[in-house]
């Protein structure tokens, strides 16, 4: 092991930053540079490497699906991937995401260096549940909703978290400022993120009576290719006559200035295995509504920050919201408990101070056999 700084190696295929990169990118700028030396695996033109803030080796490759690489350019790869550790003496390789993982899990076998999976999925198949994670020295989880779902002892749990700069300019607008809700929802569309349901839920608001809401639909299709489903809820729209109510903004470079300007935002995805956008919106002192579904209620459990619906239930979605238009909920004080919680449990200060603790277990464990050979 390096003398001086220890030698980790970060690996993710995304070239675009999705809520995974995103993460990744706020782990790399937390951590201690006087400690770790960064290297980086991931698309040559990744159009995200301009946020990372310390100095790093970039190891340009592409990472394909498994399912088309499988076979001899597999093996190609994983071989490069071993080479590289191994010149540059990487001591831990930390794998973000779901398709990393495959490409670095050999290396259990093929090197000395520890290895790190930080896992941000949820899914059923035996294969991510049962099978990889015997490759990882850690298995890193970003909920308990994503724990429960793999086998073994070698998991823990670190939340994502949120990068406390960008909590240092106040909430654009005041609470239904000109006597407008602005209803915020934010992520890939894509159905499991159910903004098909939302649109129902604020249908039912405009038949109530209750016109003076917006709701900004934030984000786009370019990740998942989703235009069908896309082009789907457009109709919807027009079909209900809320085409002044009901906006589709497009994808935001800066997520937490448009969060600042709405007085509500609404995560109503189907087993969301944590939820970023839910810690930014907190972030930016705006309560959230999210389903009771996946990994998303822990975190209103902990920080009294939103309000928890059945999941899927249209019915109480639009029961919530009406209760916020109507305001007959402390909206004061469910804003200050997010906020205030976020930056103390889910800062990214500690956040990274939580892997650095996880990735020194497990150095020091690699060294423990090492110091007992040697005292024979």
């Amino acid at each position: 092991m390096n003398n001086q700084k220890i030698n980790v190696m970060f690996v993710t295929h995304a070239d675009k930053k999705g809520g995974a990169e995103q993460s990744l990118i706020h782990l790399i700028n937390y951590l201690d540079k006087a400690k770790y030396k960064i290297f980086l695996l991931s698309p040559r033109d990744a159009a995200y490497l301009d946020e990372i803030k310390p100095e790093f080796v970039h190891f340009p490759m592409q990472l394909p699906s498994i399912k088309k690489k499988l076979g001899l350019g597999y093996l190609q790869a994983v071989l490069k991937i071993k080479s590289f550790v191994r010149k540059n003496q990487i001591d831990i390789v930390h794998a973000n995401g779901w398709r990393a993982p495959w490409y670095t899990a050999p290396l259990k076998l093929l090197s000395s260096c520890k290895l790190v999976w930080h896992h941000r999925d949820h899914t059923h198949l035996r294969m991510f549940n049962q099978v990889l994670p015997r490759f990882f020295d850690q298995v890193i989880c970003i909920s308990h909703f994503v724990a429960d779902s793999i086998q073994g002892s070698n998991k823990t749990i670190i939340y994502n978290g949120v990068d406390p700069e960008t909590a240092l300019t106040l909430k654009s607008r005041s609470f239904m400022e000109d006597d407008t809700l602005v209803i915020g929802t934010f992520g890939r569309i894509v159905e499991w993120k159910r903004y098909h349901l939302m649109i129902e839920a604020v249908k039912k608001l405009a038949d109530s009576n209750r016109s003076n809401w917006k709701l900004l639909i934030v984000g786009d299709t370019s990740v998942d290719g989703s235009d069908d489903y896309y082009n789907e809820m457009i109709k919807k729209v027009l079909s209900y006559g809320l085409e002044h109510h009901v906006v589709f903004y497009g994808y935001s470079k800066k997520p937490l200035d448009v969060m600042k300007e709405c007085d509500l935002t609404i995560n109503f995805s189907l087993n969301e295995p944590f939820g970023r956008v839910i810690i930014e919106s907190m972030l930016a002192q705006t309560p959230v509504i999210v389903a009771d579904s996946g990994g998303a209620p822990e975190i209103i459990h902990h920080t009294k920050g939103g309000f928890i619906v059945k999941d899927g239930d249209v019915e109480e979605l639009y029961q919530t919201i009406q209760r916020v238009y109507d305001k007959t909920v402390d909206h004061q004080e469910l804003a200050v408990s997010g906020y205030v919680s976020v930056m103390k449990d889910f800062n990214m200060n500690t956040i990274a101070r939580k892997v650095e603790s996880t990735y020194s277990q497990l150095l020091v464990s690699s060294m423990k056999p090492k110091a007992a050979e040697m005292s024979r």
